[in-house]
């Protein structure tokens, strides 16, 4: 059966070559033919590197300091889950919120409060279908002296002037401003600003106390351990909710991809791991009864 096929089969290709080929070269009709192949061939190779150069873009995420430790554990899970590569750049919210005015190629805004999120979208710098609240956050006080300090323990400290309290800038940290708002509500802001250590971010305030160079300090609840002594929660009432907004910046160079990192941030499966990092979840309390 295989030879007699075969001189069919080498005739069939004879003709081939006749139809696209003669002695003095390419005829017309294969010279077009060849080149819509290698025409389609060059597209569909571009179309491969673009898709692959697409796919090895990572997302970047710019976080406030706060939210950094959970901000990675979300990226490394999201890249699992979707294979997206994603960068956390850490910061102070204010910081964040300067660079990302003045051009900063970030695709998502993890800020520490509201404000500045809203500010991007009042100032056009972002769309407000992309603004959400991604988590609601707790301060804690921390006292080197006293292994279950409370409010009272902070009032006392203030007043006697002797030791150093370390709070987050106001200016720049939506904890530090947290901060100024419970000494404020304590009556105390003014005698304290003497006595104060400025962070420029809550991680640089925490440090200050853990390097022991205070015995003070005002920092978020997330960078305390449960049940960690020397430390207790500030109660809500003195200060205002600390709300955490996530944006997509207008400047996002991969805002689909940037989305889709939303959306997962917002989903039940992060929302609801929230509480393990020392947050609460602003949108499952208001879902629950």
């Amino acid at each position: 059966m295989i030879r007699q096929l075969w001189p069919g089969l080498k005739k069939y290709n004879n003709k081939s070559r006749d139809i696209f080929m003669r002695r003095d070269g390419w005829n017309i009709p294969g010279r077009r033919l060849a080149g819509y192949f290698i025409t389609i061939g060059m597209l569909l190779v571009g179309q491969l590197l673009n898709n692959t150069a697409w796919a090895a873009q990572p997302l970047h995420i710019a976080v406030a300091a706060n939210f950094a430790t959970p901000a990675r554990q979300v990226a490394q899970d999201f890249e699992r889950q979707f294979s997206i590569p994603a960068v956390v750049t850490v910061a102070s919210s204010g910081t964040l919120f300067v660079q990302i005015t003045h051009g900063a190629p970030f695709d998502v805004f993890m800020s520490a409060d509201a404000r500045r999120p809203e500010q991007l979208v009042d100032e056009h710098h972002a769309d407000r279908d992309t603004l959400h609240v991604y988590a609601q956050g707790r301060l804690a006080y921390l006292n080197a002296d006293i292994v279950a300090p409370d409010m009272n323990d902070l009032v006392n400290t203030v007043i006697a002037g002797k030791r150093k309290l370390a709070i987050a800038n106001p200016a720049l940290a939506p904890y530090g401003l947290a901060a100024r708002q419970v000494l404020t509500r304590l009556h105390k802001w003014p005698r304290a600003e003497r006595h104060l250590v400025l962070g420029k971010n809550i991680l640089q305030t925490y440090q200050y106390y853990r390097s022991g160079n205070v015995e003070h300090a005002l920092v978020a609840a997330s960078l305390v351990k449960p049940g960690q002594p020397h430390a207790a929660l500030v109660p809500a009432h003195l200060h205002q909710p600390i709300l955490q907004k996530v944006v997509v910046p207008a400047s996002a160079p991969q805002p689909e991809q940037a989305q889709l990192f939303v959306n997962y941030l917002m989903s039940a499966q992060v929302q609801q791991q929230l509480s393990q990092w020392g947050y609460d979840s602003y949108i499952l309390d208001k879902e629950s009864p």
